[in-house]
C-alpha cells in the first residue's frame, strides 16, 4: 500500500494500525522530515536517518547509519530481523553465510 500527498501522516498510519489491531507502542516508524513528526512522537521505535531534517533526528531513537535513499530501510530490516531472532533463519534460506 502506498500514501503520496499526506500530511496528516498519523491518521493514515492510526488508521492501519487499528484495522490490523497493532497498538502503537509496538510499531516502529521512519521518518525523515517535519510532516513525520505525527507519527514518530506516537510509536515505540521512531527512526530517522542522517541525511534528514535535524529536528527529525533529535526526535528518533534511533538514526541510521545508512543514508535515506541508500539503502536505511534494509539496515532497519536487518535490525528488526536480528531483534526478533530470524535473521539466521532467512540466512540458511537463502543459503548465506556471514
Amino acid at each position: 500500500v502506498v500514501f503520496q500527498g499526506i500530511r496528516n501522516k498519523w491518521a493514515v498510519v492510526q488508521d492501519l494500525l487499528l484495522k490490523k489491531e497493532i497498538p502503537a507502542d509496538q510499531t516502529a516508524f521512519m521518518g525523515d522530515d517535519l510532516v513525520d513528526f505525527s507519527v514518530l512522537r506516537r510509536v515505540g521505535l521512531a527512526i530517522g536517518v542522517p541525511n534528514g531534517h535535524p529536528l527529525v533526528r533529535r526526535q528518533t531513537d534511533y538514526v541510521t547509519r545508512t543514508p535515506g535513499g541508500w539503502g536505511a530501510v534494509r539496515e532497519v530490516a536487518e535490525l528488526l530481523l536480528k531483534a526478533q531472532g530470524h535473521w539466521q533463519g532467512i540466512l540458511r534460506e537463502y543459503q548465506v553465510k556471514e
